[in-house]
C-alpha cells in the first residue's frame, strides 16, 4: 500500500507539474506589440491581427526542439529624432539640421530577419535617414535650401521609402526639417539672413527715395 500511496503522490506531482510549467513559460502579448517567436522549425509573428493570435509558451532556447527566441517591436507608429546632425551644402558650407520622421512596422518577420531587436532597428533606421539627408542636401546650395526647406520632407521620404521595404518599414509620413541653424563655429546661415535683411532694406530706401521724388515732381 505505501508503494502504491506513493506512486500516487508522484503521479499527482507529476500532473501538476506538466499543468504549472507551461503556465510559467505562457506570454501574453500586449496590445501595441507584435513578438516574432523563431523556433528550430519556424518563424510565427503573435499579437494583434497577426493570424495567429496573441499568446504563445516562451521555452528558453537551450530546450531541445521546444525552445524558442524571440523579437519584439511595437505595431504603434513610432519616431525617430536627429537631432544637431552636422550637415553641408553643395559648396562644403557647415549647418546643423534637426529632423523627426514617424515610421510602423509593415512587415514583422521581415523586420525580425533584418535586426536584433528593436534598438538595433532604430539605430539602422536613424543611419538610413542620416544618409538620405546628408546626399540631398549636399546636392543644393545652402540658400535654395533655406528657401525650399518645406518641400525637402518629401525629398527624404521618397529617397528612404524603397530601401525601408527591404526592412519591412514604412514612413507614416513625411520625414520633417524641423530647424536647420549655423554649427557652433559657422556662421554661414547668419551670414546669408543678415545679405537679406541688407538687401530688403535697400530696396526699401530706393523705393521711399523714388516715391519722394515722384511726389516732388508730381
Amino acid at each position: 500500500m505505501l508503494f502504491i500511496s506513493i506512486g500516487i503522490a508522484i503521479a499527482v506531482v507529476a500532473a501538476i507539474l506538466l499543468i504549472a510549467i507551461p503556465l510559467f513559460f505562457r506570454v501574453v502579448v500586449s496590445t501595441n506589440e507584435v513578438h516574432i517567436v523563431q523556433s528550430a522549425r519556424k518563424t510565427l509573428s503573435y499579437g494583434k491581427d497577426t493570424g495567429n493570435g496573441n499568446t504563445y509558451y516562451e521555452f528558453p532556447s537551450w530546450f531541445p526542439l521546444i525552445g524558442v527566441t524571440k523579437i519584439v517591436l511595437p505595431v504603434s507608429v513610432f519616431s525617430i529624432q536627429i537631432e544637431g546632425y552636422e550637415a553641408y551644402d553643395l559648396g562644403r558650407l557647415p549647418f546643423v539640421v534637426d529632423i523627426t520622421a514617424f515610421f510602423r512596422v509593415n512587415d514583422s518577420n521581415l523586420a525580425a530577419q533584418r535586426v536584433r531587436d528593436f534598438t538595433d532597428l532604430h539605430t539602422q533606421l536613424e543611419d538610413i535617414v542620416q544618409g538620405s539627408i546628408r546626399s540631398i542636401l549636399s546636392s543644393r546650395n545652402l540658400e535654395d535650401i533655406l528657401q525650399v526647406r518645406s518641400e525637402l520632407g518629401d525629398d527624404f521620404t521618397k529617397s528612404v521609402k524603397e530601401q525601408l521595404k527591404n526592412w519591412g518599414i514604412e514612413p507614416v509620413k513625411n520625414i520633417e526639417l524641423m530647424d536647420i541653424r549655423d554649427s557652433k563655429v559657422s556662421q554661414v546661415i547668419a551670414n546669408i539672413m543678415n545679405k537679406k535683411i541688407s538687401e530688403i532694406e535697400k530696396e526699401s530706401r530706393i523705393k521711399v527715395a523714388n516715391n519722394k521724388k515722384e511726389a516732388q515732381n508730381g
